[in-house]
């Protein structure tokens, strides 16, 4: 009880900004002693200050508490095109100092990522305005168990089975939280982007591979540990191929019918390694925009409707968001796959393009950080 209490204070501090213990207790609905021991609890450990006062007719003025501005999380998404995406959120949800790690070679070991982050951090405490990073999530493109942090399988990593998060927390000394990528992009959707309203939802992502996740009744639903990963869906079956240790046979398909386009123009797709974000941005740039042949494009908006045709009717949920380079397409694109999958469903759910941009995972991954972390009774400082 405790526990819930502290995050219903929590969350009031931030939907307000600043707030006297008076205001929490009318905000909250939780006994004036309860919400006193709170926040001391959160003043002595640094997450909150108190702030100037308000005026009172029943009594003396009371404190105003606010977030302390000191207290950073770090979000990362290692699946970023460009390297790794980072950025430090303050307890009030404001995202800041968003940048991306160039990282040298294409698949990087657990290590070189651990000192790549505890490098990124110890640069960002020691700045001359002091702050002090005290969780971090981190998404990672491949199937995770959020509980551990234990990376089953990233092939576009080629890491399988590692203790990737007891690797990070040995490295940062503070809380660590890794999850999958999407999984982290469409619990920064509900938070404050298009699926805020939801109880029900699907992200599919269409980066080097195809990932997905699923919210249903409001909770990020998992299944034994893979659901969501819309990659490895079949639309052909005489197609069918790939497994675990490979692309899926949706990741398959998409290659290969944006390789055959590209090798139209005379484009080696050798060199692509089956990463289709790589070759449509290849493609984007050689022709000027985002641009397939007549026949390629009816083909891929076709397995794509498909894709989420079956995701739709099996889960029926309220919104389906899209992100990734199917953006590049446009609302051409999204109205052409909207149209296919309305012939191919009973109930048709709302689709769009991802609200969050880029940011979408370093989002989601610094709210875990954020929410988890403050679920501890104490915060553990940041030891670099």
């Amino acid at each position: 009880m405790r526990g819930l209490n502290r995050s219903i204070v929590i969350s009031a501090i931030r939907e307000h900004g600043t707030a006297s213990r008076a205001d929490l207790v009318r905000f909250t609905s939780i006994s004036p002693a309860s919400v006193s021991a709170i926040v001391s609890d959160l003043i002595e450990e640094g997450l909150v200050c108190e702030e100037g006062t308000t005026s009172s007719d029943l009594g003396r003025p009371g404190r105003l508490v606010r977030f302390a501005d000191d207290v950073l999380f770090l979000g990362c998404d290692l699946a970023s095109a460009e390297g790794f995406r980072v950025g430090l959120m303050r307890l009030s949800g404001e995202l800041i100092d968003c940048r991306v790690l160039a990282v040298p070679g294409q698949a990087p070991s657990t290590q070189r990522v651990a000192s790549l982050l505890t490098d990124y951090v110890s640069e960002a405490t020691s700045r001359s305005v002091p702050i002090r990073v005290v969780g971090v999530g981190v998404g990672v493109p491949g199937v995770v168990n959020p509980a551990t942090g234990r990376v089953q399988i990233a092939p576009l990593f080629g890491w399988e089975d590692v203790e990737f998060g007891e690797l990070l927390r040995d490295h940062l000394r503070i809380p660590v939280f890794v999850d999958n990528d999407v999984a982290f992009a469409l619990a920064a959707e509900v938070d404050r982007g298009a699926a805020t309203k939801a109880r029900d939802a699907i992200l599919v992502t269409f980066a080097e591979g195809v990932g997905g996740a699923v919210l249903l009744d409001g909770k990020i639903y998992r299944g034994r540990g893979a659901a969501g990963e819309l990659g490895y869906m079949v639309t052909d079956v005489s197609g069918a191929r790939g497994g675990l240790h490979g692309v899926g046979t949706l990741e398959g398909k998409l290659f290969e019918l944006v390789a055959e386009d590209a090798r139209r123009d005379g484009v080696d797709t050798s060199l692509y390694e089956e990463q289709t974000a790589r070759l449509i941005h290849q493609l984007a740039r050689s022709r000027g925009a985002f641009h397939l042949s007549e026949d390629i494009g009816d083909q891929l908006v076709r397995t794509i409707a498909a894709a989420l045709a079956c995701s739709i009717a099996l889960l029926d949920p309220e919104v389906v968001l899209l992100s990734g380079w199917i953006e590049l397409g446009g609302q051409e694109m999204l109205d052409r796959i909207v149209e296919d999958v309305r012939r191919l469903v009973p109930s048709m759910s709302e689709m769009q393009f991802s609200s969050l941009g880029d940011d979408r995972v370093v989002i989601g991954a610094a709210l875990a950080a954020l929410r988890g972390t403050l679920a501890d009774v104490q915060v553990v400082e940041a030891a670099i």
